[in-house]
C-alpha cells in the first residue's frame, strides 16, 4: 500500500513530525551529514550526504559501563524514540548490515527507538554503484518516493503507517529503480587476492582510515577502561577503531598480523566483497561510494575488480 503527499504539505508533514518526535535528517553545513533538526528548511535532499549515519548507532566514546568502589554501573541508554528521515536504500541496506553484527543491548536498544523514513535516490553521481549490491527494499517503515507534485509513500510497517494514515491511498505503485553510472557486475574476486592489479591501488593507498571512517557498515571498535589514580573509580568506552591502521592487528608482543599497507587495503575490499558474503548471505559493501568520494589518493577498487574479472573473462 502507498500513500499519497502533496509536495506544498511536506513542510506541514515533516513539522509535525519534529514536534513530536526527536527527528535526524540530512543536512548540509560544512559538509553534508545527518543530524537533529529544528525546521523542516534544515533538510538537504538533493544528494547522498557525505557523511553516514553510524554515529547515531554506534557513537565514538560510548560509556558501556562504570564501576565506583568494585560496584559496576550500567550506564542508561537515553536515547530517546526518534526518526530518521531521508536515508537513501544504500543507507537503509547498510543497517541491516549492522543489524547482522552488533548483538550488544545498546545497539539493540537504539534500533528499537528509532523510525525509519527513507527517501528515493534520483540524483546518483560517479561513485554511486548500489545497483551492483544487490540492495533489498526492506527495513524501512516508510519510504518517499519524490514525483513532480507528489510523494508516493511506500508502507513498511506499523509505525509508519501510523504517521501517514489521515493521508489518502494512492491509487497507483510507484516504484522508480535507482540509475548507476557505476557498475560491478562481476564481483567473485575469491581466487584473487594475490593478483598483482591490487599494487597499484596499495601503493597509493596511505592507511589513512578515511574509508573505514565514511563507511556506513564499517563497525570495529577498541573497547578502553580507563580508571583513576587509585583504581576505584573508572569506565569502559567503546571507541571507533579501523582496519587500516597497522596497529589495529597489534598483539602482546608487538606482533602485528597485517604489518604491510597491501594486506590491509585488501583486507578492507575482501571483508566488503567476499569475507561477509560468504558468512551472511549478502554483501558488507552496499554500492554508496563514500569511500571513492573521500580517498585522497582517489583509489577506486571497484575500478580494480572489473579489470580482474574482465581479465578473466577473456582468459576463458
Amino acid at each position: 500500500m502507498q500513500k499519497l503527499l502533496k509536495k506544498e504539505q511536506f513542510k506541514n508533514f515533516l513539522q509535525s513530525l519534529i514536534q513530536n518526535y526527536q527527528v535526524i535528517a540530512p543536512v548540509k553545513k560544512d559538509n553534508t551529514k545527518f543530524d537533529i533538526i529544528q525546521k523542516p528548511k534544515q533538510v538537504y535532499l538533493r544528494n547522498i550526504t557525505q557523511v553516514p549515519l553510524k554515529k547515531f548507532f554506534l557513537p565514538d566514546n560510548e560509556t558501556l559501563l562504570e564501576f565506583d568502589n568494585q560496584k559496576i554501573i550500567e550506564s542508561k541508554d537515553n536515547t530517546p524514540i526518534r526518526i530518521i528521515f531521508g536515508l537513501r536504500l544504500c543507507d537503509i541496506n547498510a543497517l541491516l548490515v549492522l543489524d547482522k553484527i552488533m548483538q550488544d543491548p545498546k545497539y539493540i536498544m537504539k534500533r528499537r527507538k528509532t523510525i525509519i523514513i527513507g527517501y528515493h535516490c534520483s540524483n546518483p553521481d560517479k561513485y554511486c554503484f548500489c545497483n551492483s549490491m544487490q540492495l533489498i527494499h526492506k527495513g524501512y517503515d516508510l519510504f518517499f518516493y519524490p514525483t513532480r507534485n507528489h510523494y508516493f509513500i511506500s508502507i513498511g510497517s506499523k509505525k509508519g503507517l501510523a504517521l501517514v494514515k489521515h493521508l489518502p491511498n494512492a491509487k497507483i505503485t510507484f516504484n522508480p529503480r535507482i540509475k548507476n553510472i557505476k557498475t560491478l557486475p562481476d564481483k567473485n574476486i575469491t581466487n584473487h587476492y594475490q593478483d598483482k592489479a591490487w599494487q597499484t591501488n596499495s601503493d597509493n593507498c596511505l592507511s589513512c582510515s578515511a574509508c573505514t571512517i565514511y563507511c556506513p557498515t564499517c563497525n570495529c571498535f577498541d573497547i578502553i577502561d580507563k580508571s583513576d589514580l587509585n583504581n576505584i573509580k573508572g569506565k569502559r568506552t567503546r571507541s571507533e577503531a579501523s582496519c587500516q591502521l597497522q596497529s589495529f592487528s597489534r598483539v602482546a608482543g608487538n606482533k602485528i598480523f597485517r604489518n604491510n599497507r597491501a594486506s590491509r587495503f585488501k583486507h578492507f575490499v575482501y571483508h566488503k566483497i567476499d569475507y561477509f558474503k560468504k558468512s551472511h548471505g549478502r554483501y558488507m559493501c552496499v554500492g554508496c561510494g563514500r569511500c571513492l568520494r573521500v580517498c585522497p589518493t582517489k583509489i577506486d577498487w571497484t575500478n580494480t575488480i572489473n579489470l580482474i574479472t574482465s581479465m578473466k573473462s577473456e582468459e576463458k
